[in-house]
């Protein structure tokens, strides 16, 4: 359970410097092509597509992010049709369903992104070859995946959903839901977490 911990924190800095990055890339390209307009009277026609590929990379990368601080989006009615009991259940169930399907994404993304290195695709305006973009996707599914499949597992890892990454468990939580042996201990430090 440390090592996974460890993985994600790692991820979350990583998803967060990449999306920092990302952020500024957009900014300072729009910024430039609306100061040229407004400066010189004449825009960059390859700053639209840029910050466009930049979006894209925040809003997919950002998936990882919102998980990783409970503020992912989720289906609330849901919560009325099973008793509180099973939340922890449903939870593990939830996360290992959610990575199954991130899998499956990163699969097709896979596929994509081999034939537009095959078909040899560039983007019309900017010339360039997409499927580095494209990886940016792939790569976008697969930490969803193994953030997910982490949380499956090691449900104490899990983010509080409605208090966000504040509420992620301290290293004495951690320690007081650690197995100890005895499975109705751990199972009710579990739910009690929830």
């Amino acid at each position: 359970m440390k090592l996974a911990r460890t993985i994600l924190a790692r991820l979350l800095i990583l998803e967060q410097l990449t999306t920092t990055l990302a952020f500024l890339v957009m900014v300072l390209v729009l910024g430039a092509d609306i100061l040229g307009r407004e400066l010189l009277g004449s825009g960059k026609i390859w700053a639209t597509p840029i910050a466009v590929y930049a979006n894209v990379f925040i809003s997919f990368i950002g998936i990882g992010i919102a998980s990783a601080s409970g503020q992912h989006l989720r289906p609330k009615f849901m919560d009325r049709f099973a008793p509180r009991q099973f939340d922890a259940g449903l939870d593990r169930l939830t996360d290992a369903g959610f990575a199954l399907f991130c899998s499956g994404a990163s699969l097709l993304c896979y596929r994509m992104l081999q034939q537009s290195i095959d078909l040899q695709e560039t983007d019309p305006v900017l010339q360039w070859q997409v499927w580095p973009f494209q990886g940016f996707l792939l790569a976008a599914f697969a930490l969803a995946s193994l953030r997910h499949s982490i949380y499956a597992v090691w449900p104490v890892l899990r983010p509080d959903i409605t208090g966000g990454e504040n509420s992620a468990p301290s290293e004495l939580q951690l320690k007081q839901y650690a197995p100890t042996g005895n499975r109705d201990e751990h199972s009710q430090a579990e739910r009690g977490h929830r």
